[in-house]
């Protein structure tokens, strides 16, 4: 069963379950002010008898049978039975009437001054009355017959509303389900149509308020992400392949060369020599694209922690400068907190000390000094980080493209060693930390690259 159906079923289920209380309470209501009038006509007709039998000495039995009879009051198959303190009858209504009430009942009726009772047919009300000859007890019973049609009238007409009601419920549900369902099945189908070569298109949102709407936001979000790994690991596998190729045929042209013939001892120094720098070349760029598709794992959130800038500054400069003895940081503090415990924000120290290690890598690489000045402050929300070269600064229609993986400037392939795989890394780790990175740069008058991180 597809869920339309389910969905019109349910519906109509809880719609006829309403109705039908509707229905039964109508109908109970009804019969409970019938039986409520029709008590109350045949107390005021006991104690009409009542009054002109004990009360008034003008009537006698025969007369007040005739009034009985004859009274615009009257009711259908109506009776009225007056018994004196003796539980004697001394009065009834029909010439032929065999009383066959029991003591027990009189007495009851005498104990509770009022009594309503019913038969399969019958309506009865028993009740005292105080004359000057003692207590009587007067019997009123009657049949019901224009209440009771009334009654069966209104059963039939609920009856009948009834069953057209539920044939409208289930119309109605099935048409309702398929209207609150066609959203659903207009992003079904536009789902339907997309694949791994069409990444880039996006579903309606529609009104942009509802929750099916937000479900087409939800999916929208979701391919924007998988079209973005998507593109980071195609991007990963031609850069790999293509950065890959050039270190990968240098050692096998050099391990040919090496087998073709006999060579000296120095000869083959030289060409291990050889081999050893593209082999560490080789492991730098491996390691570097490991470093960039790991940047970009959103997994990486699951392990964020309370990190400190400063001690992952510190700790890239203790571990920079192990590898770069001529390397020189200078550090400046900038509208610090009060609170110390400002500087952290909620991160993953491997990658931010990572990122840190690059930007101070690249500005002792590009300054003539081999000297980087960092400035750390921090603002309401927001901890700075800055690094600044004094290098040949970087044009501007090249800072738009520093952050593309595998991107080097004119002026930095000759002169300064790297893959260009630093500064696509460290974008993609601050964007990870939800932090921005902004560039400050004149041609000959060096960069400043200024990271913000929200704090934790």
């Amino acid at each position: 069963m597809n869920i339309r159906s389910k969905l019109a079923l349910r519906f109509s289920a809880i719609v006829a379950t309403i109705l039908t209380v509707f229905c039964i309470g109508v109908y109970s209501l009804s019969e409970n002010y019938r039986r409520e009038e029709f008590f109350s006509r045949l107390e005021s007709r006991g104690l009409t008898t009542a009054r002109l039998f004990v009360t008034v000495k003008e009537v006698d039995k025969d007369l007040l049978r005739i009034i009985d009879k004859n009274s615009i009051h009257a009711l259908p198959q109506e009776k009225v039975l007056v018994f004196d303190n003796q539980d004697s009858l001394v009065y009834t209504s029909l010439d032929d009437f065999d009383a066959g009430y029991s003591p027990e009942l009189l007495r009851s009726i005498r104990a509770r001054g009022i009594m309503e009772f019913s038969d399969d047919q019958f309506e009865h009300v028993g009740q005292t009355y105080q004359g000057q000859q003692g207590e009587f007890v007067i019997i009123s019973s009657a049949f019901d017959r224009y209440g009771r049609s009334k009654l069966q009238n209104l059963r039939n007409v609920l009856l009948v509303g009834f069953l057209i009601g539920i044939l409208l419920i289930i119309i109605s549900g099935y048409v309702f389900a398929g209207q609150a369902l066609q959203p659903l099945a207009r992003i079904n189908e536009e789902i339907s149509d997309i694949g791994e070569g069409n990444l880039n298109r996006r579903v309606n949102e529609g009104n942009g308020r509802d929750e099916i709407a937000q479900l087409g936001k939800n999916f929208n979000n979701m391919l924007h992400r998988l079209e973005t790994a998507f593109g980071v690991q195609q991007q990963f596998v031609s850069s790999a392949s293509h950065e890959l190729r050039n270190p990968l045929a240098s050692i096998t042209s050099q391990l040919q060369m090496m087998l073709e013939k006999r060579r000296t001892p120095e000869e083959y120094e030289k060409s291990l020599r050889s081999l050893l720098e593209d082999t560490q070349t080789l492991v730098a760029l491996t390691n570097g694209l490991l470093m960039l598709a790991q940047s970009s794992i959103d997994k990486q959130r699951l392990l964020f922690l309370v990190v400190r800038v400063d001690e992952v500054l510190f700790a890239a400069q203790n571990e920079l400068r192990k590898a770069q003895p001529d390397y020189h940081f200078l550090f400046e503090y900038d509208a610090l907190p009060e609170d110390e415990s400002s500087l952290s924000i909620k991160g993953n120290e491997h990658l931010i000390k990572t990122a840190f290690l690059n930007f101070m890598d690249n500005a002792c690489k590009f300054s003539a000094d081999r000297t980087v000045r960092i400035r750390i402050g921090a603002s309401k929300n927001t901890i700075n980080v800055s690094f600044a070269d004094n290098g040949a600064g970087i044009p501007i229609e090249e800072q738009t493209l520093i952050f593309t993986p595998f991107f080097r400037g004119e002026h930095t392939t000759s002169t300064v060693p790297g893959h260009g795989i630093g500064l696509a890394m460290c974008q993609r780790i601050i964007q990870l930390h939800n932090g921005s990175i902004l560039v400050r740069s004149e041609k000959g008058n060096g960069s400043e690259f200024i990271v913000s991180i929200p704090m934790s």
